[in-house]
């Protein structure tokens, strides 16, 4: 996830139903600690992450371009 961070800046992920039922917001929080990122968003069991693109960083198409 830390890659898709790193290219795309803002990235959405869905949690499994059966997996969590109420801690979805939880979750979400922590992950966003974990990856230095800013939680922007949680509906349901989806939430949405941002986190500013380092000056250096490829893009997920320049990557698999080579």
């Amino acid at each position: 996830m830390q890659k898709q961070l790193d290219a795309r800046e803002l990235v959405k992920l869905k949690l499994q139903k059966s997996a969590l039922t109420s801690e979805t917001e939880k979750v979400a929080k922590e992950i966003s600690d974990a990856t230095e990122s800013v939680l922007v968003d949680v509906m349901g069991h989806t939430f949405t992450l941002y986190k500013k693109k380092s000056e250096g960083a490829k893009t997920i198409r320049q990557e698999s371009a080579k």
